[in-house]
Formats: structure tokens, sequence, C-alpha cells
């Protein structure tokens, strides 16, 4: 038995305590009652040996004199006194076994003995405990209580209880307040019930119950009878989780029908020995918690495209109201019902006309009673075969990022039975598509991871459902997805050059690419590093030459080309081109420039300059196209056969003297154009 502390929780909420006791009191109309314990093992046994007295003072007075009560010491009573006085008291022999009977006595090193003796002494101190709050008879008779009845209704009282232990002096102390009238004794727990088969279970709640009472009287009533006690003693709740039980419960087991209604009620006795009022009556009846037998599965069989459900019900169940028949598509998920109303009680079987009946069907059967008992069988499995396909997915989106990730997304398909997806690719539409997913993905959202940097710029999807049954769908329409342009179109480059003292004349060849929507150039000077953009044009501009007239001479200049693609992409920048103008200097040019057609040649004729000249450079161009150089001659001559016409046109010819120190005349045309027919 476990060692009965309910007494010292109640008197902590009230008393100053001391080390070895603990007192209360109760304050009522007429008296005062104090109550205290001894608050261990070894307080008890010296207690026991050397008693207490009670000391009164009035601290509502100036005096405030100990005024002793009783008797100069309270202690148990002897044997023989035991045996005078509380012959009829139905604790007596507990009480006097724990004070007088024989001890275990260990030797010295039987340490096993001296742990009996210890168990042996705990439980000796908690029955006297226990008894005194149960029992005023056996609090008076072990020392555990005084009455005091001579006192003023309005004093402030202090009371000492003083332990007479010459070694371990110590007092308790209780104060009373006589003008804030009597202590109320409080009400009984709150209660509920539990109606089981032939028993009726009283719970209520245990922390309070704790704190107000020491055992209780439990009482029923049939009807508008009388009350009566079910416990000939007081039921104190066993709590071996020592202390942590959440509720206290008591079980009616002498009703003797079901469904005959009591009332019950419990009383709590607190320490002081006072029995409360009741606080709630509660009506309670034996109910019918017997299920019937379990009904026996006898498999599931196809019928007609539909599943049908056998069974057999064991005799033994004379109030069987009827079955209800569930299902559940997962041999470990929640079964559900497959009607509302129980079937008959007659009933053996059960169609299932619900549309799902492909793949996993689990069944069992649930007998009910008229009291609302079940019983289960045992699962029975039925699937019926599956040959139709589901519907081809509809409605694919994607988009393509920029890191080459790739989202498609369809809706998910009406089909209940629908096990997954497979997603297949190609790089182009006619060409055959390759499967991504080997498994089926049991999700209607497919991300792939694809390289940009490739010569395609398109790619393709198309996805198929599969049923449980691996039944597949026909393709989806193809999902065409363009990629995100990230490849830089190739540079252009120049491919030749010509320069004046006023102008710088530029061929190039533009890029290659195919997706080039646009081609820059680009230049910078010997005074100024930035680039600058000089002219922008699209591609479809087929020019491939350029002549920049805002150069000055003497100076140095840098040309780049780049192409720019639809999506933005800038190619590599050119080889520089880097050029160099000529000092302007006031040279003499050439004059008299005639041009002439001989044949299939062209023979340009000029007027020589006065001075140095070192060359003559002679310039061609074809129906109004910019000039360029075709040839050049020496000082010693005045004439230049072109004889190298890329054929019919109208052609325009200029010569420009080069002289000796570097500088140059300017360009001088011929007085008409040539018509090479």
């Amino acid at each position: 038995m476990r060692r009965l502390t309910l007494l010292f929780l109640l008197l902590n909420a009230f008393t100053l305590r001391a080390q070895s006791v603990q007192v209360a009191a109760f304050n009522s109309a007429d008296s005062v009652v104090l109550r205290w314990a001894p608050s261990s093992v070894q307080a008890w046994e010296r207690f026991n040996r050397y008693g207490c007295r009670i000391e009164r003072v009035d601290v509502s007075t100036n005096e405030r004199a100990a005024i002793p009560l009783g008797t100069d010491t309270l202690k148990p009573m002897s044997l023989e006194l035991l045996r005078q006085r509380m012959n009829d008291n139905p604790y007596a022999p507990v009480v006097a076994q724990a004070l007088y009977g024989a001890e275990i006595r260990p030797g010295n090193g039987d340490l096993r003995g001296q742990m009996d003796a210890a168990d042996q002494s705990k439980l000796r101190w908690s029955l006297c405990a226990l008894y005194a709050d149960i029992d005023l008879s056996v609090a008076n008779a072990l020392g555990y209580r005084w009455v005091d009845r001579s006192l003023s209704a309005s004093a402030h009282y202090l009371y000492r209880v003083i332990s007479l232990d010459p070694e371990h002096a110590d007092t308790a102390l209780v104060a009373v307040d006589r003008s804030r009238g009597s202590d109320a004794v409080p009400a009984g727990p709150v209660i509920s019930a539990s109606e089981q088969e032939r028993r009726i279970d009283i719970h209520w709640e245990a922390e309070t119950a704790r704190l107000n009472f020491s055992a209780y009287w439990i009482e029923r009533a049939q009807g508008s009878g009388a009350w009566q006690r079910l416990n000939s003693t007081p039921f104190v709740p066993m709590d071996s989780d020592r202390g942590k039980l959440q509720r206290f419960t008591w079980k009616d087991t002498t009703i003797t029908a079901d469904y005959t209604p009591y009332r019950y009620r419990v009383l709590g006795i607190t320490a002081f020995g006072m029995t409360s009022s009741e606080n709630t009556v509660i009506t309670a009846m034996g109910r019918d918690r017997t299920a019937p037998p379990s009904p026996e599965m006898r498999g599931v069989k196809e019928a007609n495209g539909k599943l049908v459900v056998h069974w057999e019900q064991p005799a033994g169940a004379p109030d069987l109201k009827g079955f209800r028949v569930e299902k559940t598509y997962h041999a470990n998920a929640a079964y559900v019902p497959l009607h509302r109303d129980p079937l008959p009680p007659n009933t053996r079987q059960f169609t299932d006309t619900s549309r799902y009946l492909i793949e996993e069907n689990h069944y069992r059967v649930v007998a009910i009673d008229t009291a609302g008992n079940e019983s289960v069988s045992l699962s029975g499995y039925g699937a019926l075969a599956d040959s139709i396909a589901p519907a081809a997915p509809i409605d694919l989106q994607g988009h393509i990022d920029t890191t080459g990730w790739v989202t498609v997304l369809w809706p998910l398909g009406k089909e209940a039975d629908i096990l997954g997806y497979r997603v297949f690719f190609a790089n182009a539409a006619d060409h055959n598509f390759n499967n991504l997913s080997p498994e089926p993905i049991q999700d209607t959202v497919f991300r792939d991871s694809i390289p940009l940097r490739t010569l395609t710029k398109d790619i393709f999807y198309r996805v198929v459902a599969v049923d449980r049954s691996f039944n597949h769908s026909p393709m989806s329409a193809t999902l065409h997805l363009r990629k995100p342009d990230v490849v830089a179109p190739v540079a252009p480059v120049f491919e030749r050059y010509a320069v004046t003292d006023s102008a710088v004349v530029l061929h190039f060849v533009p890029s290659s690419s195919s997706d080039v929507a646009r081609h820059q150039l680009l230049r910078r000077s010997d005074t100024d590093t930035t680039w600058r953009e000089l002219i922008n044009w699209s591609v479809q501009e087929t020019a491939r030459a350029w002549t920049d007239h805002t150069v000055q001479a003497a100076h140095a200049y840098t040309y780049a080309l780049f192409a720019v693609d639809s999506a933005g992409n800038r190619s590599a920048r050119s080889v520089p081109l880097e050029v160099r103008l000529p000092m302007r200097t006031q040279r003499e040019a050439a004059s008299q420039v005639i041009a002439t057609a001989l044949d299939e040649v062209v023979q340009v004729q000029w007027q020589a300059p006065r001075g140095n000249v070192k060359h003559y450079v002679i310039y061609r161009s074809r129906d109004g196209a910019p000039a360029h150089t075709v040839g050049s001659a020496g000082s010693d001559t005045n004439r230049f056969v072109d004889i190298r016409l890329p054929g019919k046109g109208r052609y325009t010819y200029a010569v420009k003297a080069v002289y000796t120190d570097g500088g140059a005349s300017r360009v001088t045309e011929a007085t008409s154009p040539v018509v090479v027919p």
C-alpha cells in the first residue's frame, strides 16, 4: 500500500507548517476543530513516544498570553485504552497493530531486512494518517485532534501545536479569525457515469478532490426511492501513479438488470471527519454492450459486370438488427459504407453497384444489434478485368526558363483509376517521341532540364495517361515550346577598306547566323577611346559597304562590328580595323580626267600635276555604288587601263595623286561616266 499524503496536502492550504507536525483548523459556530499529523515516519515515531501540547493565544487582545488547552500531553492511547474505549470501532484493530504490533528488527548488515522495516514503518504511519481522516474516534485516539469550545465569537486566535520531543523541539501554528464567520464544508465532487453492461462506472475529477477530501461515500437511489449507501467503509481511491491519476472511479457491479435507471451521488469526507453535501446527482443505467457474433466472409464474386459480396451469420444473435457492407480501395485505407440503412437480418449477399470496380476492392461486413453494438467480418477481395484505356490528356501547357528548366502541365483526367502519366519528347514534330518517365508519374506537372546551347530552337512534348491496369491512352496533342535563345550570333568581319584624307570606305561580310536581327558599326579615335555607334541597320538591308565621311585628316580610327539576334544576344566583337588618315595638305590634283571605253576595257587618262608625285590611285564606282580602289599607276605615266570590268553598267572613274612626302591631292572624277554595253 502506498503512503497516503492527502491529509498533508490539505493542511498545507491552511497552516504555517513545522518540520515535524502539520496542523489545520476548521471554524464552526460553536467551536474550532484542530487537526494535526506528523509529517514523516521519523516524526510519527517520536510523536507516539513524546506527544504534543496545545496552546491558544488571543491576538485580538493586548494580553496575548498563551493558554494551554486540554492535558499537558496529547499522544496516542495505550493499547489497553484502545481495547476499552474502541472495542466496537472497525478501524481500531488496524490502528492498534500500527502502533503496538511487532516490528521487523533486522540485524547489522541485513540490507533487505532494513528495507522491509522501512517499508513497514511507512505503512503504519500511512494507515494512522488515513484512518484519522476517516474516523473522528481514531483521530482522538491517536492524539491528532482537539475541539476548542471555550472561545469568543469575534476573537482572533493563534493556535500552537508544540512537539514535546526533547531532541527535536518544533511548533506548528494555525490562525483562526472568528469574526469572519464559520467555515463551509466543501460540496462533494462533480460526477459523471460510463454505462457498461450490468455495471455503471462513476467518475470524478481527481485534482480538486484530493485537496478537499480524504475518502468518499457513494450512494444510489432507484426512482424516487431513498438513498442507499453502496460502500460499508469509506472509499479511498488508490492512486498507484503517485498523484498523477486524472480521475477517480467507483464501479457499481450490484445492478441486477440493464436499462433500469438509477440515481447516483458522491459525498466527500474531509480531514476533519465531516461529510459533504452532494454536488451533482446523475442518472445512469446498464446497457447491452455485447456485440453479435462476427459475420463470416464467404467471398466476392463477379456477376454481370458487378461484384457481389457473400457472407454467413453464425447463430446466437437474437437482437440482430441487420448488416452494413463497407469498402475500401486500399488494404490499409479507411472503409466507407456502401449504403445508408442497415440491410435486413436475413440478408446474406450484397451487389456493389458503384462505378469503380476495377483494381483493388476490399469489402467487409458489419453486424449490428438493436443496441448499436457492432462486430466486423474478415475482409474479402474482388476486382473486375479492366481493358478500357483512359482518355488522352488535353490542354497541355508549358514554358522554358532561361536556365533550361522546362515545366509541362495538364489537367487531371476524369477517370477514377488513373495511375499516372508518361511524358514523351522530340526535337522535331515529325520525329519519334522518346519516353522521359519509365515509371508513370503521379502528378500533372512534369519538370525537364534541357541544354539551350544547341542548333535546334524548338522542343516538342506529348503526354499519355496510364490507368491501374496499365492501359495506355492515346498520345495527347503535341505541345510546341520555343527554347530561349542564349547563343550569341556569329560576329561579322571586315572584308577590305579604302582611305582618303576625308573619308574611309569600309567593306564587310555580315554575320552568317540565321537569327540575326541587325548589325552595329562602332568607332573610336585616338583622341576619344570610347566606342560610339556610327550606324545600326536591320538584317533586311543588304548593305555590305559604308563610307565614313566624319573622319578628319591626320587622325587614327578603330572600327568594330557586332551582330545582334532576335533574342537580343550580341555577338563577339569583330577583329578591330585600325585606320590612319594622311595629313590634309594643299596638293595639286590631276586634271582633265577622261575615261574612254575601248572594246572590253576602259582607258583612263589625265593631265599630271606639278610636283613630286609618287603614284596615282584610280577609283571606280558602278551604277552609283560607293567608289572603291581598282588600281594604281606610277608617276611616270598619265594613263590606266581597267581590264577587270565586272560587266555591263555605268562606270564612273576618279584619280588621286599621292606625293612623295605623304601628302595627297583631292580625288578628281572623270568629266563623264562610261557606259559599257
